[in-house]
């Protein structure tokens, strides 16, 4: 049976639960293990430290951080750096995800945009 006609696992608050589709058993299966059981531990997270800016910024958080939001304003891409790791975000993208702590981001950007840790 296609994967379109199978319904997403979900927790006892109806939130989507980290997952797979496996082709063999037809259905959707969670998703155990580090990566699975961090998302679910870290999706409660409050949004904290917003800022923003037009330009180079190196942002230092007064706490660990576990996830990051960025929006692209502008009508150019900006990258960002977290933990030596660089993600370009294109204009009018938003970009959202959980990674390891951190206490720095480095935003390289030329036009305006709006951000904020998660922790």
């Amino acid at each position: 049976m296609p994967i379109g006609t199978r319904n997403i696992l979900r927790d006892g608050g109806l939130l989507p639960i980290p997952q797979y589709y496996n082709e063999t058993a037809d259905d959707f299966q969670a998703s155990h293990g580090r990566n699975g059981a961090l998302f679910v531990q870290l999706r409660g997270l409050a949004a904290k430290e917003p800022f923003n800016g037009a330009s180079n910024t190196v942002q230092v958080f007064s706490e660990p951080m576990y996830g990051f939001v960025i929006i692209n304003d502008g009508a150019s891409e900006l990258t960002f750096t977290i933990n030596n790791d660089t993600f370009t975000v294109k204009e009018g993208e938003v970009f959202e995800e959980f990674f390891e702590p951190f206490k720095q981001v480095t935003i390289v950007a030329s036009a305006p945009f709006r951000a904020y840790g998660k922790g």
